[in-house]
C-alpha cells in the first residue's frame, strides 16, 4: 500500500507499541491471548517475530509468529489490522510481507495458523459472517484448510479448550502435509506452540495413540 511499510517491533517508539499492543487486545478474545507483555519479551530475546504495519508512524496492524523447528514450519499466531483501517489492503499487504519473509529469510517450509470454526454450533450469525470473512482472506491469498478432525487448542487464559481449524500455506513446500506430515505438524503446534508435555491429552489424541 502506498505509505505502509513493515517494520520490527523492537525500536518502536513507546506510543505506537501502546497503539500494536490496543490493536491486538481488540482483535483477538482473552482466552486466545498470551500477555502482550510475554509477546515483547519473546521478541526481544529472538524466540517470537513480530511484525508492525505502519503508516506515517502510526500502527495499522500487527503480527506475530515463530518457527516450529521440529517441521520446519512457520507458526503464524496472529494477524489483526486496526478495526479503523480494516478494508483497505492493508491486511493483504502484511500478510504478503509476512510471507514472503518466511520464504526468503526463516528457512521453513510452509506457513501454518488457526482460525475460527464458523460452523461452531451456537454462534450468532455475525460471527459465522466475520469467520466465514476471515477464512476467505487467506483462501484468496493462497492458504487452504488442513483435513484435520477435532482440532481443538487449550486457552491460553483460564481453562477449558476451543475447536480450531487449520491452515496452511506453502513456502518451499509446494504440497500440504497429509497423513504422518500432518500428525506431526499438529504434535508440534501443541509441544512447541503450547508448550503441552507429550503425555498432554491432546497431544496423546493427535497421535492416534
Amino acid at each position: 500500500m502506498p505509505g505502509m511499510r513493515v517494520t520490527a517491533l523492537p525500536g518502536l517508539e513507546p506510543s505506537q507499541v501502546s497503539s500494536v499492543e490496543r490493536i491486538y487486545l481488540e482483535a483477538f478474545p482473552a482466552g486466545e491471548r498470551m500477555p502482550f507483555e510475554e509477546i515483547v519479551r519473546d521478541v526481544n530475546e529472538g524466540v517470537r517475530i513480530a511484525y508492525v504495519a505502519l503508516d506515517e508512524g502510526i500502527a495499522l496492524g500487527f503480527a506475530s509468529a515463530y518457527v516450529l523447528r521440529s517441521v520446519q514450519t512457520f507458526y503464524l499466531e496472529y494477524l489483526a489490522i486496526d478495526e479503523r483501517y480494516r478494508g483497505g489492503g492493508f491486511g493483504g499487504e502484511l500478510w504478503y510481507h509476512i510471507r514472503t519473509d518466511a520464504q526468503r529469510h526463516r528457512g521453513v517450509t510452509a506457513i501454518v495458523l488457526e482460525v475460527e470454526d464458523p460452523d461452531e454450533p451456537d454462534i450468532d450469525p455475525r460471527t459465522t459472517v466475520a469467520r466465514r470473512r476471515r477464512i476467505c482472506f487467506y483462501e484468496n491469498r493462497g492458504a487452504r484448510r488442513l483435513p484435520t478432525t477435532d482440532f481443538r487448542v487449550p486457552l491460553l487464559q483460564g481453562d477449558g479448550e476451543k475447536p480450531m481449524l487449520l491452515m496452511w500455506a506453502p513456502a518451499a513446500r509446494p504440497d500440504p502435509p497429509t497423513g504422518d506430515d500432518l500428525t506431526d505438524l499438529v504434535r508440534a503446534l501443541y509441544e512447541e506452540g503450547y508448550d503441552l508435555p507429550p503425555d498432554h491429552p491432546l497431544v496423546i489424541a493427535a497421535s492416534g495413540k
